[in-house]
């Protein structure tokens, strides 16, 4: 439909014009249905909350589980076939990136290997990439997609033992391209086209072009992203589409792993701009619909007169309905289609998919061994929370900084404090009610296996890093350990960049030294600059432990081994201060001091003392040393290589920058006077929107 207008009706006017009569030319409708999902993240038995617009159903509790989805798609394509009995009807399922990672432990701890299962099952043919199909490289997305066999104890036994099949649905990607070769990596293409041939032997094309969003250096580990270009999603979109309509390809849709919204049949967000800067770089682009992804938000509106943009939340909670009519003989839509977005609601109607649950229950068995293994115990039956206070400090965030720090400590490293993004903190750390942890629920909480970096920051770069909390409209904060700040209202506060710190201490109280050199464990994706935290990418590296996920194991079942329990609370790490009661000058950064007219080093503190640290983290690891029949780790603050505790490999880069329609038309006659008849059809293009 974009962009394109068909006559094929008789023109009356010509006969007496041209002595021209034209006959009805005849062309065959299709109605095609397209169910689209995006941001699954292997999740093959979650629920939760599936958010819409009251028109739309509202909040839905309890939503989601693949065997729920796979029930609500066929019922969707049954439907839709019964209403279509008047014309052939071809039904296609999609998904927009995200299909695996951050997934839950019955898909994670296979490598997400029973989602590619799971999405076999319910027939998905087109596919393309989320930011976490880099999430362990796409080399290893790349296997699990082919179905192969991973290097043997590369991952846990399990993985070896199951049985690796290859995803039926086709990768399709335009915009990430190998910088060594040029090429889109693993032979995957940037489009496909699906065929549709009538009874009456009609054939008409859809093509399906696939990108990610430009912003995967903001989102992925520098490892997995540092040897693709990520190029301009647009002008992936302008290029392909181009190359299927000199294919007689004009029906286009984009599965596209970029944010979008909408609100009262309106499309906005980085989507909507995706489809605006397509239209200034190719007029005639004939994209119709686009699936869009990454910010888990309900989207079904218009980007332009005639665009659609959908968006299904996340996780299976609910899925895009796409529906429109064919043409055989203009090979395009015969107007804009229309969707509906609709909840994977559980009602008693509503059966599970057998051969689905069949799939999911065999993951939960194999993985039960590892994930029933008991590794703590709580102080209470209470699940320790993600919940945020005032502040955006929460008990599960400040227990895993509490985690890193200690560890990093035991493993050899004098570290001043620990700092993890937020976003990556993707459950509630659940308790049974006799207050048991499991390796499950450690595993829940902190999915990613994010490499962390032990680094050094001065008290300068500290201070930016915090303030950085406070732009973008504090969408990205981070949760903290072993150091305590004040913060208050901006000098000149807006709603994007609203407070700003004023004080920093370490947890003995001493003000940070904005010329001090401290040590700081933060994960490899902010160490990249990830969550728009740039300041991190000027720290220096000088080693690395463990995986957070496996960091967070090893603390818990140290407290479990030290007789401890587990307890979770926000502990006033970050405090509100209103500008009226901050009765001293700000600690400033050198540069702020010299700025105000201030000797740089004012308001310097002492140097920071961690000798009392040092002894419980000694105390602590002799203990668990004794109870392990080892050597206790040697003290943080005696002589150490300047290398890394672990098995863990990590190569220091030597860069650490992140890769940041006017009317016209044209008609083509063919005029034969004499003739009695025309057979065929007289076709209007039209170039530019309508």
């Amino acid at each position: 439909m974009k962009k394109r207008f068909w006559l094929k009706s008789s023109v009356l006017a010509l006969v007496a014009t041209y002595g021209l009569w034209v006959a009805n030319a005849s062309a065959e409708e299709v109605a095609v249905q397209i169910l689209g999902v995006n941001d699954f993240h292997g999740a093959l038995d979650t629920t939760g909350n599936a958010y819409l617009p009251d028109e739309a159903g509202g909040k839905v509790s309890g939503a989601g589980t693949a065997a729920l989805l796979a029930t609500y798609l066929d019922d969707a394509e049954t439907e839709f076939k019964e209403t279509n009995q008047d014309k052939h009807s071809e039904s296609i399922r999609v998904q927009a990136g995200d299909m695996v990672g951050a997934s839950p432990a019955n898909s994670g701890l296979l490598q997400d290997e029973p989602t590619v299962k799971v999405f076999n099952e319910m027939n998905f043919e087109y596919g393309t990439l989320g930011n976490h199909e880099f999430d362990e490289g796409l080399a290893e997305y790349d296997r699990i997609i082919e179905g192969k066999a991973p290097t043997p104890g590369e991952f846990y036994p399990i993985v070896d033992e199951y049985n690796h099949e290859p995803a039926k649905q086709e990768i399709v990607i335009a915009n990430v391209r190998d910088k060594a070769t040029g090429d889109i990596p693993f032979g995957w293409k940037p489009y496909a086209i699906k065929t549709i041939t009538t009874p009456s032997n009609e054939q008409v094309q859809i093509g399906f072009i696939g990108v990610v969003t430009q912003e995967i250096p903001n989102l992925v580990l520098r490892k997995n992203h540092e040897q693709y270009d990520i190029t301009d999603e647009a002008e992936a979109i302008a290029k392909y589409a181009k190359e299927l309509r000199d294919q007689s390809v004009y029906a286009i849709v984009v599965l596209a792993h970029v944010p979008s919204t909408s609100k009262d049949g309106q499309a906005f967000g980085e989507a909507k701009k995706m489809i605006e800067k397509l239209n200034d770089l190719d007029k005639d682009n004939s994209v119709d619909i686009v699936f869009a992804g990454h910010n888990h938000v309900y989207t079904n509106g218009l980007a332009d007169a005639d665009t659609l943009i959908v968006q299904a939340t996340s996780q299976g909670k609910a899925y895009a309905d796409v529906r429109g009519i064919l043409d055989t003989e203009t090979k395009d839509f015969v107007k804009v289609p229309t969707a509906t977005i609709n909840a994977v609601k559980p009602t008693a109607d509503k059966q599970p998919k057998a051969s689905i649950q069949a799939i999911v229950a065999e993951a939960n068995r194999i993985v039960k061994t590892v994930t029933d293994a008991k590794i703590s115990t709580a102080e209470s039956g209470e699940n320790i929370t993600r919940d945020l206070n005032e502040a955006k400090e929460s008990p599960v965030g400040n227990l895993i900084t509490t985690g890193q720090l200690e560890i990093a400590r035991k493993s050899g490293y004098t570290v001043d404090f620990a700092m993890t993004n937020n976003g990556g903190i993707r459950a509630d750390l659940l308790v049974q009610p006799d207050g048991t942890i499991t390796w499950g629920a450690a595993q829940a909480v902190q999915p990613f296996g994010n490499i962390l970096q032990i680094v050094q920051m001065t008290g300068e770069q500290i201070f930016k890093v915090l303030n950085q909390q406070y732009d973008e409209e504090e969408r990205y904060f981070l949760q903290i350990s072993g150091l305590k700040y004040t913060y208050t209202e901006a000098d000149n506060p807006t709603k994007e960049n609203p407070f700003q710190v004023v004080e920093v201490t370490d947890e003995l109280g001493n003000q940070l030294d904005p010329n001090k050199l401290y040590t700081v464990v933060i994960n490899d994706f902010l160490y990249g600059g990830g969550d728009g935290f740039s300041e991190f990418r000027n720290a220096k590296l000088i080693g690395a432990i463990n995986p957070d996920t496996e960091v967070f194991v090893e603390y818990l079942t140290n407290l479990e081994k030290l007789g401890k329990k587990v307890s979770g609370a926000v502990g006033n790490r970050k405090k509100f201060v209103p500008k009226s009661e901050i009765n001293h000058k700000p600690i400033l950064s050198p540069s702020l001091q010299e700025e105000q007219g201030a000797p740089a080093g004012t308001n310097r503190p002492e140097a920071l003392t961690n000798k009392r640290i040092l002894a419980d983290v000694e105390k602590e690891a002799a203990a668990l040393a004794t109870l392990e029949g080892k050597e206790p780790n040697r003290r943080a603050d005696q002589a150490m290589p300047v290398a890394m505790k672990s098995t863990t490999t990590v190569a220091v880069p030597s860069e650490k920058a992140l890769p940041k329609t006017g009317d016209g038309a044209t008609a083509s006659f063919l005029t034969v006077l004499g003739l009695t008849s025309l057979f065929g059809a007289i076709r209007i293009k039209k170039n530019a929107k309508n």
